[in-house]
């Protein structure tokens, strides 16, 4: 399995996503490869300090990560595709069409429905960073849950 978190410029949330998405497969037994990137991604950025702070608060892994634009060869390699945001879905489905039936908003395949946006804690203080990972944290625990049942772990 596959699986790819998209956000904006792939420095803070959709790398966060899949470092705890990695973690918790790992705790879980699920197969796959974990991946991320940026609608709007400059190739080659760090993923930001606080971002990495806030993982390393949460003892997960934090890989070296250079940001990098969706791709065509990202998009049609992944089984599933989670975006931080409606907006990053409707931007990435307007661009790759045929990802619709793989593509999803974190919220809306783990909590069903419209469950609301991620929100981006790029430029702010340390307190928005840890906020941020904790949603992911508790959203993306439950999509690796979700995932490895169906996978049969």
């Amino acid at each position: 399995m596959q699986i790819l978190f998209v956000c904006t410029g792939n420095t803070c949330r959709s790398p966060m996503a899949a470092a705890l998405a990695r973690h918790h497969a790992a705790i879980h037994g699920l197969d796959a490869t974990i991946d991320s990137a940026g609608i709007y991604a400059v190739p080659g950025q760090p993923m930001t300090p606080l971002a990495t702070d806030a993982l390393i608060r949460r003892h997960v892994v934090v890989p070296q990560h250079n940001s990098k634009p969706v791709s065509p060869s990202l998009i049609s390699d992944a089984d599933f595709i989670f975006t931080m945001t409606t907006s990053h879905k409707a931007d990435l489905l307007r661009e790759f069409p045929g990802a619709a039936g793989k593509t999803y908003t974190l919220r809306e395949f783990v909590e069903g429905g419209a469950a609301g946006d991620v929100p981006d804690p790029f430029g702010g203080p340390a307190e928005v960073y840890e906020a941020c990972a904790d949603a992911l944290n508790s959203v993306v625990e439950q999509l690796i849950r979700k995932l490895a049942e169906e996978q049969g772990r």
